[in-house]
């Protein structure tokens, strides 16, 4: 995208880490379209290197961009809608990364899944025949089958589809309504909705997080054994009321931007993550990695904080802020370790998003989970933090001309912010929570 075709009123907007619908619209635009890239870039490389898997895998993935084509050509809304959930950007980066044999086949497997979640929302008869990988199918954005098979098909005509392994004659059912999938019957397992929200908490997909797990401490998925354990959809609703009452307009992005959220464990190879850890992956816009929160204030900050770096992820790849190379050279006030400048550029505008939500809920726009003067003393760390940071981005000659009016935009914003600074608050701590990307 060139700068042409971004408004020169969003990109402003943006900058104040604030969006209109119509900003939020192009940014979902943005990512869908390179979500067609990645997949198309899949089908080309096969092309190009038919040897590159066995026969039967290749042909079974063209048998599925088959089915796909279709599905969209008479409904392309549940084909945007499976594309866009975040564990396909995670699938699609790790096979897209997969040398050639069999870690690109198993990679090219999980494309009959995610075919049949867009088959499954779409209205429509259909017959889908796909790998099922340790006995389960995961459907991304609904559930998991447990199917027993290394092979399974897929069968509907209504309302509802059948799924059969090899030697049976019978299987779980899933019910069929428009943009939802549901399942009843022995070996389904679907998402949990978030309250008062359209994400869900995705504590099974096993694409939903990078295999290396995150954060210094490596911390992996948490599986749904754990997750029943914590407060997750409490806390969360109880989070969607704090940012309600202190800025509508922010939780209505959240809401809008927001598809998961997905479970970190306490702990990793390395033991446990000291202060907790949130994470936002470039390649999986729209899912927020979280360890279990200390209380909803701590969450509404995390989903603040990572939708931030959602947006900016789309904004860059849409109109390309920098030019930096991935090199650590830069101090900032919320990490230990260096960062390369665009981890400054996505801290920067993530603390900038948090001081702003602080400030609002200062002037009185929260509810009693939340004291003023805690409001306060958070907004403040967060303007000392910011206003450190920026004068390393103005300083260098790596930002395009677009991301230089960004950053001017975030330093307006700044100056703003500050009139309603406390000077007396304390200042200059780190993040509660460690985040990553």
């Amino acid at each position: 995208m060139t700068v042409a075709r971004l408004p020169h009123a969003a990109l402003a907007r943006l900058a104040r880490t604030r969006s209109a619908p119509g900003d939020l619209a192009l940014l979902r635009d943005g990512a869908h379209s390179r979500r067609l890239v990645l997949l198309k870039s899949l089908l080309t490389r096969l092309e190009r290197r038919p040897g590159a898997v066995p026969g039967p895998v290749r042909e079974r993935f063209e048998a599925h961009w088959r089915l796909l084509e279709r599905i969209e050509a008479r409904c392309p809304g549940p084909v945007r809608d499976t594309l866009g959930y975040p564990s396909v950007g995670h699938w699609l980066a790790r096979t897209l990364a997969a040398p050639d044999g069999d870690a690109l086949a198993r990679g090219l497997g999980h494309f009959g899944a995610v075919t049949a979640a867009a088959a499954l929302r779409a209205p429509g008869p259909f017959t889908l025949e796909t790998a099922s990988p340790d006995g389960t199918l995961a459907l991304p954005g609904a559930g998991l089958l447990e199917t027993g098979a290394p092979e399974v098909r897929l069968t509907s005509h209504g309302r509802t589809a059948r799924l059969t392994a090899a030697g049976r004659r019978t299987g779980p059912v899933l019910l069929r309504a428009p943009g939802r999938i549901t399942g009843t019957g022995p070996g389904w397992r679907g998402l949990s909705a978030l309250p008062g929200s359209d994400a869900v908490l995705d504590d099974l997909d096993p694409y939903r997080a990078p295999p290396e797990g995150v954060g210094h401490a490596l911390l992996p998925a948490a599986p749904r054994s754990a997750t029943a354990r914590e407060p997750w959809a409490r806390h969360f609703g109880a989070a969607l009321e704090l940012m309600r009452a202190a800025d509508p307009a922010r939780a209505a992005e959240v809401g809008a931007l927001l598809r998961c959220l997905v479970p970190l464990a306490r702990s990793g190879p390395y033991g446990p993550a000291a202060g907790g850890v949130s994470a936002t992956h470039r390649a999986a816009p729209g899912a927020v990695l979280a360890s279990p929160p200390d209380t909803p204030a701590h969450l509404a900050e995390v989903l603040v904080h990572e939708t931030q770096h959602s947006k900016l992820a789309v904004l860059h790849d849409l109109l390309p802020l920098h030019t930096a190379p991935p090199h650590a050279v830069h101090h900032v006030a919320w990490r230990a370790d260096p960062r390369p400048l665009a981890g400054v550029l996505q801290g920067t505008y993530a603390h900038l998003a948090l001081a702003d939500f602080w400030a609002r809920a200062a002037r009185g726009g929260a509810n009693a989970r939340v004291a003023r003067r805690d409001a306060g003393t958070r907004r403040d760390s967060c303007l000392e933090q910011v206003a450190e940071a920026l004068p390393i981005l103005l300083e260098s000659a790596e930002l395009t001309p677009a991301g230089r009016e960004f950053t001017h935009g975030m330093e307006r914003h700044l100056a703003d912010l500050g009139r309603w600074r406390d000077p007396s608050a304390a200042i200059g701590a780190t993040s509660p929570r460690r985040d990553v990307q």
